[in-house]
């Protein structure tokens, strides 16, 4: 674990992602200005992903105006036989998606590269590489399983107006070789491309996001949750006084795989102050029965244009 001066000059040992919140609040506050740009569809910012195996063929997640159904899918095995993959859960699924739609808001283009290896994709999203029967290599290769096979309807309301992409899979063509040893090259240059539902969907509903933020938040799904839904919904605020939001209406939208009030409201805190920490201009002040959120400005606020700043 990394090692910290604390008031009194003396070390002390502090977890791994709580030093990377640190660091990453501190350079964000130094710095608001990103070199770099992530971008996630606006309504999977609005509408939460499984925290947990859901276990179910199909999911369904609903948030004001927004709705997003996932049904679970089939990919080959290599015994040549259809094999179902399950609904992605977690916070690598969310990672992964903020990837796609980075990459092809950058580009332009629904044909993205995943690159020369897994390990190598892995450390472009930030995350650590471990092999072995538990190592996050494994795992990390079950949700883009689950998200490659994976269909989502995505439906939202703009006025009297209601939009429903249905039903193409996100991810249209999936080509990726994954060797034995994920350290090895694979066979040929590795890409995903999206459906062109999604990708055109994409285009007028990108909302712009940190990724030294989302690096930060790497490890728990709730906490990127919050801090993209705050990014979303922080800069429409228009009432005077802010917009209450209850806690009946938090659970709702954050809290289900918690049954009990009490331990969502708990684990709901803590992650809404790692949130806030990686988006300094956030203005949430808790308030009775719930939250009141604030008009502030956006955690981004410059935009790429043509993949430059």
């Amino acid at each position: 674990m990394p090692t910290r001066q604390d008031s009194f000059g003396f070390g002390v040992t502090i977890p791994a992602a709580t030093a990377r919140l640190i660091d990453a609040a501190a350079e964000i506050m130094g710095d608001p200005e990103a070199d770099e740009l992530a971008f996630l569809h606006t309504v999977l910012a609005q509408c939460c992903l499984p925290y947990r195996e859901p276990h179910t063929r199909d999911y369904f997640h609903e948030n004001g105006r927004a709705a997003l159904v996932i049904s679970a899918g089939y990919l080959m095995s290599e015994s040549d036989k259809p094999v179902l993959q399950g609904v992605p859960y977690g916070a690598k699924p969310r990672l992964l998606m903020t990837h796609l739609c980075t990459e092809a808001v950058r580009t332009k283009s629904a044909v993205i590269p995943v690159g020369d290896s897994m390990s190598a994709f892995m450390r472009d999203l930030g995350l650590k590489v471990t092999g072995g029967k538990e190592g996050s290599i494994g795992r990390f290769k079950e949700q883009l399983n689950r998200l490659a096979a994976s269909r989502m309807q995505l439906m939202f309301r703009s006025g009297e107006m209601r939009t429903t992409l249905n039903p193409a899979p996100i991810i249209k063509q999936f080509d990726v070789w994954f060797p034995t040893d994920a350290r090895q090259k694979m066979l040929w240059p590795s890409e995903v491309t999206l459906s062109d539902e999604f990708f055109q969907s994409l285009q007028g509903h990108a909302l712009p996001l940190d990724p030294r933020a989302l690096r930060a938040l790497q490890h728990n799904a709730r906490a990127l949750d919050i801090y993209t839904w705050l990014a979303h919904r922080l800069p429409r605020v228009k009432e005077r006084n802010g917009a209450k939001v209850s806690w009946a209406a938090l659970h709702g939208q954050f809290g289900n795989d918690v049954k009990d009030y009490k331990t969502f409201r708990r684990g709901f805190k803590k992650a809404l102050t790692q949130a806030v920490s990686v988006y300094p201009d956030a203005r949430v002040e808790p308030e009775d029965g719930g939250l009141r959120l604030r008009a502030s400005q956006p955690p981004i606020r410059r935009k790429l244009v043509g993949g430059t700043k």
